[in-house]
């Protein structure tokens, strides 16, 4: 026996011990994740700071990565990744880094089911491929980031506003491509979102923007009165803004040529004029100082005006400037410019050889419109077989262009069809998923069914013991009350019967006894008399003090005192030695606890021990006072006690406690706890319950 006594113990002590090791491990393991976090977060911090030159960055970045891995959390993991590739996108020359490490935070992404940091990692991807000029791929991660972005839940701002530029990068997109009606309605979907979200200095930029686009697109479809329009709606949005230099300078430039190709040149020239009267614009802008000195010498060129002089001036400035700036496109579409001036002025030679740079140059920035000006000049400017080839590449360019513009219409819808497609396919199987996880949830769930009724029905049955326990328990008080009511009644009898033998019986012998004394007629000396006198009246003494017991034992005073109120008495005498604490019991004189049925003062004795037994185990206090008292119809029964306190907002309050609600909750009464840990302050219970039907 001892040896098994011994063996379970050691086995207890070992779980401890094993209990003990896994707490402290798990505590390290928590605060060095949580450290590791501290580190990520810090590094996080330093790589968003772009005051430090982008491959600082892109280092801290990096660390953040590698330190993300080793926690092995994928939501980190992520969040790291996401922001490296971040870094790699703010400069052109990390753009296939960006892409390759997007593609993998897309998988992570997916995993995680992360809807959020899908769309914009798509969105990421799209604009990286933009840049790469890849319009294939460009215009699916677009399109997926936004179907993504339009199912977001809630609906913010923010993802508006991403909508938007979205729409707004797909039509630059087709506007290049020469799909100008798509374009078109890619632009006013964006407007159309732009125009139901605050403005802020995004928003506006955004909207100026879009008006813009909308403007260049009804611009090569020859609407031009609507372009004019929507140039000027760019314009009025720009005004709203803090920041517009360079967006209303580029809008006017844009407008002064739609005024010049409708023939409008002095209106054309108003605007050049006033964009001049900035003094600073060349610093400011040299490329739109160009554009505007460009511009103005083919207007003045187109509108026959003889200072040729001056527009070879401007022509010359302007294209230096753009060779200066290396912009392909500019220095492409001035040497076109200056063909036509040059040819038209029989200046053949400067015509040719601005013809062939602006070739050149149009293939290399792909302006292939401009491309098509060159060889249509260059065939003008050669003679014979060597004009009609340049001639018949301008054919043929021009018919591959319009095969391109429909094949590209053909392939973003192509490309939208295969996306929907697959989202289409993505919800089937999703669905099919949900279908699986909702069978073998029910499957599940009727196995938990069944096993929480065998657990009820075995709850049902310790309830049913419970109950009936604690009906014999309440027998077993309400036995306790009757025999404790019996012995008072026993030791009352035994007091009046004490009471009348004392006053009946020893008491009249007594008072006979010093009466006859009293006659006698003793002699002798003055000593003996006195001390025969003394004699005399301590027995009188000692008749008035049995005539006193007599009545005090006869009294009821005592026996009010019973029953209820003994047996509590003796149950906080005998808890107050284990708790080494003092005690005072108040009651008032109005309440008589006898007048109670058995239910109700069973019930209060169990509150009350169910308390006394808390301040024992847990309260530490020195003293504790109980009183009792009752106003209208109300008894209140206080118990304080200068002890350590506890937690009363604490969720998982222990059983002692809920028993006493319980019980307090049965009496229809109410239960206040005014406590609070180690504020040296101790607890009191202060409860109220009605007695009216007790009475």
């Amino acid at each position: 026996m001892n040896l098994y006594l011994s063996l379970y113990m050691f086995k207890n002590y070992f779980f401890i011990v094993l209990l003990t090791l896994f707490c402290l491990k798990t505590s390290g393991q928590t605060k060095s994740f949580k450290k590791q976090l501290d580190s990520i977060q810090a590094l996080r911090q330093l790589s968003k700071n772009t005051d430090l030159d982008i491959e600082a960055r892109i280092q801290y970045a990096k660390k953040a990565s590698e330190l993300s891995y080793i926690t092995q959390v994928d939501s980190v993991i992520l969040n790291s990744n996401f922001l490296l590739a971040d870094c790699y996108s703010d400069d052109r020359r990390y753009f296939r880094e960006s892409i390759s490490l997007n593609r993998k935070n897309l998988i992570l992404a997916s995993k995680l089911n992360d809807s959020h940091s899908r769309a914009y990692i798509n969105y990421h991807l799209g604009y990286a491929y933009h840049y790469l000029e890849k319009s294939d791929s460009t215009y699916y991660y677009y399109y997926n980031s936004l179907r993504i972005f339009e199912h977001l839940k809630p609906v913010k701002n923010e993802y508006l506003l991403r909508q938007s530029r979205i729409l707004s990068n797909i039509s630059h997109l087709q506007r290049v491509e020469r799909d100008y009606i798509s374009s078109q309605a890619n632009t006013i979907k964006a407007i159309n979102i732009l125009l139901f979200i605050p403005e802020t200095e995004d928003s506006l930029d955004d909207l100026s923007n879009l008006y813009n686009n909308l403007a260049l697109n009804l611009y090569d479809l020859k609407e031009y009165e609507k372009a004019i329009e929507y140039y000027k709606k760019a314009i009025g949005v720009s005004n709203k803004m803090i920041d517009n230099y360079k967006r209303k300078l580029f809008i006017n430039i844009n407008l002064a040529e739609l005024y010049r190709v409708t023939y409008r040149y002095e209106e054309a020239f108003k605007i050049y004029n006033k964009l001049l009267e900035d003094k600073t614009i060349e610093k400011k802008d040299p490329s739109s100082y160009g554009a505007i000195l460009n511009n103005m010498a083919y207007t003045m060129f187109l509108e026959k005006d003889k200072d040729y002089a001056k527009i070879d001036s401007l022509f010359t400035e302007a294209y230096n400037i753009f060779c200066d700036l290396d912009l392909f496109y500019e220095i492409s579409g001035s040497g076109n410019d200056m063909a036509e001036f040059y040819l038209d002025t029989n200046k053949k030679t400067k015509a040719l050889f601005y013809s062939k740079r602006s070739y050149e140059y149009g293939k290399k920035a792909n302006e292939y419109k401009e491309v098509l000006r060159a060889l249509k000049m260059l065939s003008k400017l050669y003679e014979g077989n060597e004009g009609k080839a340049y001639l018949y590449e301008h054919i043929k360019l021009n018919d591959s262009l319009i095969d391109v513009e429909r094949a590209s219409r053909n392939k973003y819808a192509r490309i939208q069809f295969e996306t929907d497609q697959y989202i289409k396919e993505t919800k089937r199987l999703s669905t099919q998923n949900i279908l699986i996880i909702a069978i073998g949830s029910i499957s599940i769930l009727v196995l938990g069914l069944l096993y929480f009724i065998k657990l009820q029905k075995t709850k049902n049955n310790e309830l049913q013991y419970i109950t009936e326990q604690e009906l014999a328990n309440q027998e077993i008080y309400k036995l306790m009350l009757k025999q404790q009511a019996k012995q008072e009644e026993g030791r009352l009898q035994e007091r009046h019967r004490i009471s009348e033998d004392l006053h009946d019986g020893i008491l009249p012998r007594l008072f006979g006894t010093r009466m006859g004394m009293g006659f006698l007629d003793i002699k002798g000396d003055k000593s003996t008399l006195k001390q025969y006198n003394k004699f005399i009246d301590e027995m009188q003494k000692i008749e008035k003090e049995v005539r006193d017991v007599s009545h005090e034992l006869k009294s009821d005073t005592i026996g009010l005192k019973a029953n209820f109120e003994s047996i509590l008495e003796a149950y906080i005498k005998t808890q107050s030695v284990a708790g080494n604490f003092k005690y005072e019991i108040i009651n008032d004189d109005k309440i008589k606890f006898e007048l109670f049925n058995e239910t109700i003062r069973v019930e209060i004795y169990r509150i009350l021990q169910e308390l006394i037994q808390n301040i024992v185990k847990h309260a530490k206090a020195t003293v504790v006072s109980l009183s009792f008292t009752l106003k209208d119809e109300v008894v209140r029964i206080n118990i304080l006690d200068d002890g350590i306190g506890f937690n009363t907002e604490k969720k998982h309050k222990g059983i002692g406690l809920k028993n006493i609600a319980s019980r307090v909750l049965k009496l229809e009464g109410e239960l206040k706890i005014n406590s609070l840990l180690n504020s040296k302050k101790g607890t009191e219970f202060d409860i109220k319950i009605p007695v009216k039907k007790e009475f």
